[in-house]
């Protein structure tokens, strides 16, 4: 994930962009809303009490910025029609209000406008010259002010408020709706669904996106696991049905035949059908081990050559048909591997026992080696297996023609050599030899 595809940094953004518009929201709205101090007209009582003092040429241009003009009356600002100081300002008045006294000085009529605590008044004009003056602004003029801050006040408040909930609401459904659907999915998965309804969510590039991902894999993988559970469930309950009735049948005609020798038949039936029910049992165990990641590897260096002439000389040893069918390429390039011998040895014996089941002809085991690999192949001289069945191989409890099948295997050996071969970072392929019969290759890493 990228790091612009960052949930963090979306919120962030998010964040600021919104606040950036709830602040100019709640500014453009006191615009809109707050009625500004506009001017007004100048009392003719004022125009009355300063036409004396301005009535005079030479009095109104003697009068300067900053002087006292009568009573509460100064002088704020005066503009000449030519001359090189034909502008000047009130120093008080310029630093803050410079361009309103200009925009004032070219009014056309004298009106009034509270600026600060003070009332500009003007522009009074004679003989070309204009002039300004203020004086302080009275406790009503000052409540007038107050009231119209405390309007634009409480309207920029209400815009903040509209905004933080605009915020919180944009928030909230950009992060708790794909929260409850990430919820109603892992319902959906609770109740056995194998694809949650998540709608775009996996499509995200951002946190919620990989959640979203890593919950649907997981619904895949539980809805496989659950689906392989009951199929191994009901093939175990087939496959130990069948040695239990022997077993019963066995067990009353021994309780019931008084002759020796149909009662030590029964029981060796018994003891075949005892001797059954322990190999299923403990295949399934091993390959539940192997499913559930519960084999720790004890890796060690293994001679693979050895490993497998041992094991030819134990399978001898227990028929020794079985060693003399059993060919081991003794020319070919055995390596030492750094593997566990055990699971090594648990996957060549099923494979190897898989064969000496399903054919009475040699079995050749072999090996090759490659840049990147090693390949340990067991291939017998049967009839093969038909193409659309090789991958059936390696299902729990399959087995392949019932033609090929001379003594009933458990069908669980293939199943536990794949899962083994796995856990050693290996894999096994089967397919049918160009020259007959069945050839399963068992392949390896070179670093394993």
């Amino acid at each position: 994930m990228r790091w612009y595809h960052s949930l963090s940094l979306r919120l962030l953004f998010l964040f600021w962009v919104l606040l950036f518009a709830v602040a100019s929201s709640g500014y453009l709205l006191a615009l809109w809303f707050s009625k500004p101090i506009a001017p007004s007209p100048v009392p003719e009582a004022v125009q009355s009490s300063l036409a004396p003092l301005l009535s005079d040429v030479n009095t109104f241009r003697s009068l300067t910025p900053g002087r006292l003009l009568a009573g509460d009356y100064r002088v704020a600002a005066s503009l000449a029609p030519s001359g090189q100081e034909r502008l000047q300002l009130d120093r008080s008045l310029s630093a803050s209000h410079r361009r309103l006294l200009l925009s004032q000085l070219e009014a056309e009529e004298p009106q009034q406008l509270p600026i600060g605590n003070r009332m500009l008044i003007g522009p009074f004009k004679l003989d070309g010259y204009s002039l300004l003056v203020t004086r302080p602004i009275t406790a009503d003029e000052r409540e007038q002010q107050v009231v119209s801050e405390q309007q634009t006040q409480r309207v920029q408040t209400l815009a903040l408020l509209i905004g933080s909930l605009a915020i919180a609401i944009l928030l909230g459904a950009w992060l708790v709706m794909p929260l409850r659907r990430l919820t109603h999915a892992t319902r959906e998965i609770a109740k056995g669904s194998e694809k949650p309804e998540l709608k775009r969510l996996p499509k995200r590039n951002d946190e919620l996106g990989e959640l979203a991902r890593a919950l649907s894999t997981t619904a895949y993988d539980l809805a496989v696991s659950r689906d392989a559970q009951r199929r191994l469930l009901s093939d175990v309950s087939h496959e130990l049905r069948s040695p239990l009735a022997r077993m019963q049948v066995a067990l009353m005609l021994s309780q019931d035949d008084d002759d020796s020798i149909d009662r030590e038949q029964h029981l060796g039936q018994l003891g075949r059908d005892l001797e059954r029910l322990s190999t299923i049992i403990e295949r399934i165990l091993s390959l539940s081990r192997l499913e559930n990641g519960l084999v720790k590897l004890q890796a060690e260096p293994v001679d693979v050559r050895q490993l497998v002439s041992q094991l030819v000389k134990d399978l001898g040893y227990v028929d020794a048909q079985h060693g003399q069918r059993l060919q081991v390429h003794e020319s070919d390039d055995w390596p030492v591997i750094d593997s566990d011998p055990e699971l090594l040895r648990l996957i060549l014996e099923n494979l190897i026992r898989n064969a000496l089941q399903y054919t009475d002809e040699a079995i050749e085991i072999s090996c090759q080696a490659t840049p990147e690999s090693y390949t340990i192949l067991v291939r017998d001289h049967g009839q093969g297996v038909p193409e659309d069945q090789l991958a059936q191989l390696f299902t729990p409890f399959y087995r392949a023609d019932p033609s090929r099948n001379h003594k009933a295997g458990v069908g669980l050996g293939m199943a536990l050599s794949l899962r083994a071969a796995a856990v050693l970072g290996g894999h096994i392929d089967a397919r049918n030899h160009p020259e007959g019969g069945l050839e399963v290759a068992v392949i390896l890493q070179r670093s394993t």
